[in-house]
């Protein structure tokens, strides 16, 4: 199954709803084939933001791992350029739907009335993993996350880039200062929000995400046969 997979698919990729369970997934795939781990997540760039943005522990092991300050605002698109070099290298691309979509699809297919992405893919021979939790299994688990994030000092480290933000140190219309978690502790530190309320936002507002991931993503899998969805 190793040679097959590095033969017959020069792009593969995970994806799924936050708190889906990708990393572990794609840490155990990657490690039965000899495939090297590429971080596709958007938030997951940031080195300044590891437990807000749920980094895995063995950043040394990814690419595109929590290799850039907040500073240095991404997007889907210079994202896909910056990867563009390494897309046909034996690599699992692991993270969210639209920055897989646009390495897939390219920089200029932008989709239109809700669809995704239009036009051909640049590989015939790709392969994406969907994973999908059961519903209710999927908002335990995001409040699960939240908890652990919690305890791991999510507070601490929102209060670094709060006081990075009134220093000047970060322009509060950074890309990475709109991380579901991050965003909420950000207005608990301005005093818009008690504790309590910023901790019930930060969960009902990941819950939101996931469940438009899932939209998203079966617009996007819809068309293809080459998109395989994983029922967990």
């Amino acid at each position: 199954m190793e040679s097959r997979v590095k033969q017959d698919f020069c792009f593969l990729a995970v994806t799924g709803p936050t708190a889906s369970g990708k990393t572990a997934w794609a840490e155990s795939f990657a490690a039965e084939r000899g495939l090297e781990l590429a971080n596709a997540d958007p938030f997951q760039l940031y080195r300044e933001i590891p437990i807000l943005g749920n980094q895995p522990k063995a950043a040394k092991n990814w690419h595109f791992l929590s290799d850039r300050s907040l500073q240095q605002a991404a997007t889907a698109g210079s994202f896909a350029k910056e990867a563009e070099p390494h897309l046909k290298k034996p690599w699992l691309w692991v993270g969210a739907g639209l920055y897989l979509g646009a390495l897939l699809y390219g920089l200029d297919s932008p989709g239109k009335k809700g669809t995704p992405f239009q036009g051909r893919p640049r590989f015939e021979n790709y392969r994406i993993f969907v994973l999908n939790p059961n519903r209710q299994t999927l908002y335990d688990r995001i409040d699960q996350r939240v908890e652990e994030m919690i305890q791991k000092g999510a507070f601490e480290e929102a209060e670094v880039i709060w006081k990075g933000v009134q220093a000047g140190e970060f322009s509060a219309s950074l890309p990475g200062l709109k991380a579901i978690g991050l965003r909420q502790l950000l207005s608990f530190f301005a005093g818009d929000l008690s504790r309590d309320r910023a901790i019930e936002l930060w969960k009902q507002e990941t819950r939101r995400l996931a469940k438009r991931q899932l939209t998203w993503l079966r617009k996007f899998s819809a068309p293809s046969e080459r998109i395989q969805w994983i029922d967990l």
